[in-house]
């Protein structure tokens, strides 16, 4: 009798053990699609309209709305103010017969040549065609051009940069450009002197500024949890965090889901027109949905587009196909890349490796490689997660850095925790997908594995990790113990991972179900962050409550902890 009640004891401690995992687990889809539910309440796709405004230090000297005839002249003028003795280097894009004059010195002159617009190469950072120096004094400049019209554009592009490309802090330009015009052959000109009113021709002209245009702009909730951007909008963090939620719909078959991400994807569709004209045409760099056509880094055209290539893999939509085909295109081909064909930036230097970016490229890669039938984008997206561990992994800790420096062939300094989230989410990604026959599936595998094993070691006992990975002084951070889940989850459902990591995978899932309150709005996720040149700028990133850089692997992680075995 006795034998009989300790094995009742011992099979009811067992069961009373095991409950919080079951309840956990059941409990982690409510959640995810809490969440969700959320992200579409606080979703607008609609317009205000804004008056347009000059953008990133770039002057653009617009005579399009004097409707010049050709060989007509016309004048555009504006003030500055020089912070101190220096010279300046300006950035000059533009065609036709031109003349720049600095202080009523000719500083710069073209003629004839045809020119499109400058490109932003990297963030915040423009390439021109021609530059040129000036030495200015501290104090107040004047700066005159003189644009005679041709058959070209008759806009130019002016801005004060620094050898790296950023914009010039010693300058600052004063009110805003005004312009005279249409000027004939007969009569004074501002380039005799700058007088209020011109005789010119039989006409008189006097100055004016050009007509400001209103915008559309997305608008953000007034209700909505997270103001920075619209939910609307175009970047890696929304795209992740919109296909996510189709991946919450496959799993729930819940009529909610799958209408949202389509009403996300037409609503693009519907004004790509307009808003590629708008970019191109009207110079909104920083207009919404601008990143679909700034394709300066995979921040702008490989997670972004996730939801669109769940959606084309599914369903091989035509007008989605051929939405995608620039991105595709951009991230294959065009993309900044070492020698070696790892993908890198031109930020903070040139030629940097970033672990975000294996996130950026690889689930997009594989897709598309699935979409189109191209093997050549399911080895890129191999080639990628096998180079990034080169460069990014440090072997004594088994954990990524944020960085590597091509200058240096340095590795950056921290082990950010996000940046591994990226590359381990992005590992998972690939097994999920790669042919178990691959070549370099093993090796694949292999590293996933290790990368795992090495994260559990820095685990905090309540489940999370934080902020840097390496230092539990940092804070414990969201997103980045949400991608551990997910991945451990992942791992032990697929049989990548023994069981042994199914019990840290739910401590994390009880970490990041904590930070969800009973609105679904999420907690402690770090926003948007550079590469730090030391841990305390890691420390200092402040959390942004919803913020969509950790929504997506929020989501995901419930998914895959609800599904565990």
């Amino acid at each position: 009798m006795r034998s009989y009640r300790n094995r009742w004891n011992i099979l009811t401690a067992l069961l009373l053990i095991s409950l919080p995992s079951f309840s956990q687990q059941a409990d982690a889809l409510s959640l995810s699609r809490k969440v969700a539910d959320k992200i579409i309440a606080d979703t607008r796709f609609e317009w205000k309209w804004v008056l347009q405004k000059e953008e990133l230090g770039m002057q653009v000297i617009d005579f399009r709305f004097l409707s010049l005839k050709e060989k007509e002249n016309a004048y555009a003028l504006r003030k500055m103010e020089v912070k101190k003795d220096t010279i300046i280097r300006f950035g000059i894009t533009a065609a036709g017969n031109i003349k720049v004059w600095i202080n009523k010195k000719l500083a710069w002159q073209q003629q004839e040549g045809a020119s499109l617009n400058p490109v932003e190469e990297a963030y915040n950072r423009f390439r021109f065609d021609h530059y040129f120096t000036v030495p200015l004094k501290k104090g107040i400049s004047e700066l005159l051009i003189a644009y005679e019209n041709s058959a070209a554009n008759p806009v130019i592009f002016l801005r004060p940069v620094t050898m790296a490309g950023d914009l010039e802090p010693s300058v600052a330009p004063l009110v805003q450009w005004t312009y005279a015009g249409p000027f004939g052959q007969q009569g004074n000109t501002p380039l005799q002197s700058i007088q209020p009113y011109y005789k010119n021709d039989g006409k008189i002209l006097n100055w004016q500024t050009a007509p400001q245009r209103f915008l559309p702009e997305l608008v953000i909730d007034s209700q909505a949890a997270y103001q920075r951007d619209p939910y609307a909008d175009w970047q890696y963090s929304h795209g992740t965090m919109v296909w996510s939620i189709l991946a919450l719909e496959k799993e729930t078959k819940n009529n909610r889901y799958l209408p949202f991400v389509k009403k996300y994807a037409g609503f693009i569709l519907d004004n790509y027109d307009y808003i590629k004209w708008q970019y191109d045409s009207l110079y909104a760099w920083r207009g919404s949905y601008h990143r679909i056509f700034r394709r300066t880094m995979l921040d702008d055209a490989g997670a972004p587009a996730l939801s669109f290539a769940g959606l084309y893999v599914d369903e091989k939509d035509e007008a989605i196909g051929k939405f995608l085909e620039p991105l595709l295109d951009y991230v294959s081909t065009k993309q900044v890349r070492l020698q070696d064909s790892t993908f890198c930036r031109p930020e903070p230097e040139e030629f940097t490796v970033w672990a975000d970016d294996l996130f950026m490229s690889v689930p997009f890669l594989i897709r598309m490689a699935k979409a189109t039938g191209e093997k050549k984008y399911m080895e890129d997206a191999v080639r990628q997660v096998i180079q990034f561990r080169k460069y990014l992994l440090n072997p004594q800790t088994g954990l990524y850095k944020h960085g590597w420096f091509s200058r240096t062939g340095q590795q950056s300094v921290a082990y950010w925790g996000r940046a591994n989230g990226w590359v381990v989410w992005a590992t998972a990604e690939l097994l999920d997908w790669l042919p178990t026959n691959h070549p370099a599936y093993k090796k694949i595998l292999e590293a996933f594995r290790q990368h795992i094993t090495s994260l559990v070691k820095y685990q905090d006992s309540d489940g999370f990790w934080h902020q840097v990975l390496t230092r539990p002084e940092s804070y414990k951070e969201t997103s980045c113990t949400a991608m551990f889940a997910l991945a451990m989850a992942r791992g032990v459902r697929k049989g990548w991972l023994n069981k042994s990591f199914k019990q840290p995978a739910l401590k994390a899932w009880s970490a990041v179900a904590g930070k969800i309150d009973a609105n679904g709005v999420v907690h402690g996720i770090c926003r948007g962050t550079e590469i730090g040149f030391d841990e305390q700028f890691y420390f200092d990133r402040k959390t942004i409550d919803n913020d969509p850089r950790g929504l997506g692997a929020v989501i995901t992680a419930g998914l895959e902890i609800a599904k565990l075995p």
